[in-house]
Parts: structure tokens; C-alpha cells; sequence
């Protein structure tokens, strides 16, 4: 019995010496905690419109543009310089006079291609000609030449034949006239061989005629007609060149007529000035600038249609979807909101200009007012809401401290104490925080919470 009241003796003891302590230590957390909320910047807790955006800048165009394009083919060229503009923001018509680019190289090409023409024409006639040339001939042998060739072989054959019948006959006299001693026997050889002689000439006469009439009336005609075909291919190459000499001429005189830029359609002149990134310029349109062949020089935008081209890096690419309202801001007036929506966010990322630069997907926004702060060429901020909500709590993001995976502000009490208060959490944007629970309108919170974490102590769990 009696060790039993020495230990509940020590017992309580112990648990006054820990009060004691406790109390101690609790007194001056309370005093460094009120010292230490004196000193905080605090912000009040509010009630109102909630937004999530972003926010962005870029070139504010028409929707609806005509691209003026410069026509003329470098070829080796560096390109072709601007001899002179008309000034940017002119109204012009259809088929006004835009600008002029420099020609003189075209004009020189231009005539020598003329020259080319001609040449090329005089040889298509004269192969017409030979083509006329080699059919007649073909006509005179097969009407003409061979059959009067042919008659004065044939003529041959009966002078052959009418001498071989007499020198025959002849030569059957001499016989009588031998038998009779009238003459001698050399002089009836002689006759003999004159019948032989006539006899071979006849044969010789009717393969002239055979000869002529079956194989030279046919390599003759080969030949001629081989030369017909050897004309009509020298025509058809003379025409083809000839055409293609004309479709370069024509292509000289398109480019000629190119240098001279005429209005396509009727709008205000925007120069096709291009930009990088940050707004620089990287191409003006200017007296004495080179454009390369395809490059865009004007531009004819439809005023009634406007937009902002702009890039969103692709950490929020996801976070933006046709149809999202935005507000257009001008850089020479950026406190004028103007009404925008989003309208289309290009499904692939934009090529990067150098190695590791951020990936960018292109955003186009429709501006839905007129204005007159909206015009092609300027550049503004567009900011597309992600999320509006009305009459909600909010707290700035950087009064959240989160600890084992809670969420808590550091309140302000009237006595200058910090209090943890665990909070539930909705949406946030890069500077407020919509708080579901946990917090009254006008209490304080600790702004910069992070930097008295340690100086508080947090309610235990459970």
C-alpha cells in the first residue's frame, strides 16, 4: 500500500513538471508567434470573378487576306530588287498600279529571245519547204521521170529488136549470095557477126528495161520517200523547237508584265513586312529590298474580317479550345479591350528556328468588335479565358503551404496571432487561388506563407 502511493506520488509529479514546461514553452510560441505576425505582409480575403487565362502577343491580320506574291524567277538570281511602292495603308481598286520591280535583266532575255524566234521560225519554213521539195521530186520520177525514162528504154528495146531482125535477115541474103560466089565467106561472117551483135544488143536492151522497171523504180522511190520522212522529222523538230521558243518568249514577256504588280482585288495596301518571335524585323518591304521568287509582297485584307495570329507554348496548348472567349489589348492603346474569341489551334507545333527553342502550336483568334484600333500590320496581346466563375473566395497562390498533402494559409487573428487554417482548393491561375472551404470573406492571410513554416505549429492530423 504504501508503494503504491509513492508511485502515484511521482506520477503526478512528473506530469506538474511537464505542464509547467509545456506551459513555458507554449507562452513563448505565442509570444514569437504574435511578434512574428506583427511583422507579415498579409492580403484579405475577397469574394469575387475568378479567371484563368493566357495570355499572349501577336500580329493582328485580316482572316480574310489577298496575298500579292512576287512572280518573278530568280533563275541564279540572288532575286529581284523593288524599284518602287505605292505607301502602305493606300486604297486601291482592281488592277491599280502596286509597285514596280526591276525588269532590265527580263528585257535583255526578252529580245534575245525574240531573236531566237525568228531564227527558229525562218528554219520551220525552210523545212517546209525541203518537205515540198522531196514530195515533188517523189512525183516527178513516179509521173514523169521514170515513165519517160521507161519509154526511152523501151524505145531502145524496138531499135534493138528491129536491127537484130534485119541484121538476121541480112545475113540469110548473104548466104544465098555466098552459095551464088557473089561474095565471099568473110564477108558473110562479117554479116554473121553483125546478127550476134544485134542479137546481144537486144538482150542488153531488155534487161535495161527489166532492171529499171523492177529494182530502180523501187530504190528510187525508197529514197525518195526516205527523204519525205527525213523532212517531215525535220518539220516536226523545227516546229516542236519553235514552239518551245515561243512558250519561252511568252514566258519572258509574263515575267516583264510580272515586274509591273497590279492590285488583284480592292483593299487597303499592307506591306508583307516579316517578324520574328520578339517583334523585330527580319524582312522590310522596301525601295531596294530582294525578294525571292513566291515571296509575299502586299497584302489586301478584308477589314470586316480580322484576327490575331499568335503561339501558346505547348505547356498550355491543352488548356485552349475553339470557341473560348479572349479580349484583343493593341499595343497603341492597351487599356481598350476588344471582344475576340478563339476560332482555331493548330493540331502540330510550329518549326523551331533554333535547337532547343520552345515548342509553339499557332492560335488564331477572331476579333468579334469593329474598331478602329484593330489594323493589319500592328501588334496586340490576346488573352483567352481559360475559366470564369463568379462569386467565389480567393486567396493569392503564394498564400498556400502545403503539408502532407494538404493545403493550409496562415490566418491573422485580431491578436496578431498565426493560425494554421486547412483549406479546400478549386482552380488557380498565376495569381489567385479559389478556396472552397475554410476561409471567411475579409479574414487575413500570410502573403508570403512559405517564409513561416517553421515558426508555426500545424494542427495534428486526425
Amino acid at each position: 500500500m504504501r508503494n503504491g502511493f509513492i508511485k502515484l506520488t511521482l506520477i503526478v509529479a512528473v506530469l506538474l513538471c511537464a505542464s509547467v514546461v509545456f506551459g513555458s514553452l507554449l507562452l513563448n510560441n505565442v509570444e514569437n508567434n504574435v511578434g512574428t505576425a506583427a511583422k507579415a505582409l498579409t492580403y484579405d480575403v475577397f469574394q469575387g470573378e475568378f479567371i484563368s487565362s493566357v495570355n499572349e502577343s501577336g500580329e493582328i491580320e485580316s482572316s480574310s487576306n489577298v496575298e500579292v506574291r512576287c512572280k518573278v524567277k530568280s533563275k541564279g538570281r540572288d532575286g529581284t530588287t523593288i524599284l518602287s511602292l505605292i505607301p502602305e495603308g493606300t486604297m486601291v481598286k482592281k488592277g491599280d498600279f502596286l509597285g514596280q520591280l526591276d525588269d532590265s535583266v527580263l528585257q535583255e532575255q526578252l529580245t534575245e529571245q525574240k531573236i531566237n524566234v525568228a531564227q527558229d521560225s525562218a528554219a520551220a519554213i525552210q523545212a517546209e519547204s525541203d518537205l515540198d521539195t522531196a514530195k515533188r521530186v517523189l512525183d516527178e520520177f513516179l509521173n514523169g521521170t521514170f515513165e519517160q525514162d521507161r519509154a526511152e528504154l523501151e524505145a531502145a528495146v524496138a531499135l534493138a529488136k528491129e536491127t537484130a531482125r534485119r541484121a538476121r535477115e541480112y545475113r540469110k541474103y548473104s548466104e544465098g549470095l555466098n552459095r551464088k560466089g557473089y561474095i565471099t565467106r568473110t564477108q558473110l561472117e562479117a554479116d554473121s557477126y553483125a546478127e550476134e551483135k544485134a542479137d546481144l544488143d537486144l538482150k542488153l536492151a531488155l534487161q535495161k528495161l527489166l532492171v529499171f522497171e523492177k529494182f530502180t523504180r523501187e530504190r528510187m522511190v525508197a529514197e525518195f520517200e526516205a527523204e519525205i520522212r527525213k523532212q517531215e522529222a525535220n518539220v516536226a523538230a523545227t516546229e516542236y523547237t519553235l514552239e518551245l521558243s515561243n512558250l519561252k518568249q511568252a514566258e519572258f514577256e509574263e515575267q516583264v508584265a510580272s515586274c509591273r504588280v497590279v492590285a488583284p482585288t480592292a483593299g487597303m495596301v499592307v506591306y508583307a513586312n516579316e517578324t520574328d518571335r520578339r517583334g523585330d524585323a527580319s524582312f522590310v518591304i522596301e525601295e531596294g529590298a530582294i525578294l525571292r521568287d513566291g515571296q509575299v509582297i502586299f497584302r489586301l485584307p478584308d477589314p470586316t474580317k480580322m484576327q490575331v495570329r499568335t503561339k501558346v507554348n505547348d505547356s498550355k496548348i491543352n488548356q485552349i479550345s475553339p470557341g473560348m472567349k479572349a479580349v484583343v489589348r493593341v499595343d497603341t492603346s492597351p487599356e481598350t479591350p476588344i471582344a475576340a474569341v478563339v476560332r482555331k489551334v493548330n493540331a502540330f507545333p510550329e518549326p523551331r528556328r533554333w535547337f532547343q527553342a520552345p515548342i509553339e502550336y499557332e492560335v488564331f483568334v477572331d476579333v468579334l468588335e469593329e474598331s478602329p484600333l484593330i489594323r493589319s500590320g500592328l501588334r496586340g496581346k490576346v488573352e483567352i479565358f481559360i475559366e470564369r466563375i463568379e462569386n467565389v473566395v480567393q486567396v493569392p497562390v503564394s498564400s498556400l503551404v502545403r503539408k502532407d498533402d494538404l493545403f493550409y494559409v496562415f490566418v491573422k487573428d485580431k491578436k496578431h496571432r498565426i493560425e494554421p487554417r486547412l483549406v479546400e482548393i478549386g482552380s488557380n491561375n498565376e495569381k489567385f487561388v479559389v478556396i472552397k472551404s475554410g476561409l471567411e470573406v475579409g479574414e487575413q492571410v500570410l502573403v508570403d506563407a512559405d517564409n513561416y513554416i517553421d515558426e508555426v505549429v500545424f494542427p495534428t492530423a486526425g
